[in-house]
């Protein structure tokens, strides 16, 4: 290949640097060290999306407990990044509140009995409630499915709406696709699929570690899409090769990255 001009086209995803120092100090007191820092959503969507997907254009919405993470791809690449900052934790504190009852137990009832989906049976279906500052089981108090549906889906559906403008003001909806994909704990929800295919107007499904071969059925949801993608970056995709401590030089230059860094900085 003939030129007179090389270049890159490269995605920039910025941070707070307190949130990413308190995350660094997290894993050091584990006596572990950083080799390289990944969008939560980027490694999602390889562990998760099928080549086509990259390819013609997707968006994968990563749907953790505190922020809500979005990540277009289109050409293989990643072409944008945003977040929001509600999550799963929104909708379980919201169940806190209008319910009464402890954190724990309105993280257990959004999990066994929540659903984004109206039922014809809601209304009759009970389910018991644990009361805050209660040790007695007796002081459990029987609600209907309906009251805990009314209000996860308000909550979620504010988050799928801050999702859709968050896509409208980018001005990368042209290139994104027709496909959403979810990942991430709160996407596993009842109805939630159902309820982005509405509102973000996109085919929509549930995005697993389809890379990773082997995991057990425990590990190979929605919920660990992150985790299976950082490993398969962090076997596909080094950023930075380790430094020998005997020689000062670098123990591998495999990578073409590194390769071309390498003989970017011998000749320029």
């Amino acid at each position: 290949m003939f030129g007179e001009r090389l270049g890159a086209l490269v995605s920039a995803v910025s941070v707070q640097d307190g949130p990413l120092r308190n995350l660094e100090v997290c894993v050091e007191s584990c006596h572990l060290d950083i080799s390289a820092r990944v969008f939560s959503p980027y490694a999602s969507g390889l562990a998760a999306l099928v080549p086509d997907e990259m390819e013609l254009g997707a968006t994968v919405v990563d749907m953790g407990a505190g922020v809500t993470a979005i990540a277009v791809f289109a050409e293989g690449a990643l072409v944008h990044g945003r977040t929001v900052p509600l999550g799963g934790l929104s909708i379980t504190t919201d169940i806190a509140r209008g319910l009464s009852t402890p954190i724990a137990h309105a993280e257990r009832l959004k999990t066994l009995h929540g659903s984004a989906l109206v039922a014809q049976n809601d209304d009759r279906d009970m389910v018991s409630v644990p009361q805050v500052g209660e040790e007695d089981a007796d002081a459990e108090t029987p609600v209907p499915r309906s009251m805990l549906t009314g209000i996860i889906r308000p909550r979620l559906e504010e988050i799928l709406e801050l999702v859709r403008d968050r896509l409208q003001t980018s001005g990368v909806e042209s290139t994104s696709g027709r496909r959403v994909v979810l990942t991430g704990g709160a996407s596993q929800l009842t109805g939630a699929r159902e309820m982005a295919q509405r509102i973000l107007n996109k085919q929509t499904r549930l995005g697993r570690p389809i890379r990773v071969q082997g995991l057990a059925e425990a590990i190979g949801g929605p919920a660990f899409a992150t985790c299976a993608g950082l490993l398969g970056y962090a076997r596909t995709a080094p950023v930075e090769a380790p430094v020998n401590a005997e020689t000062g030089d670098s123990d591998s230059l495999r990578s073409p990255w590194m390769r071309w860094s390498q003989w970017f900085k011998d000749n320029l």
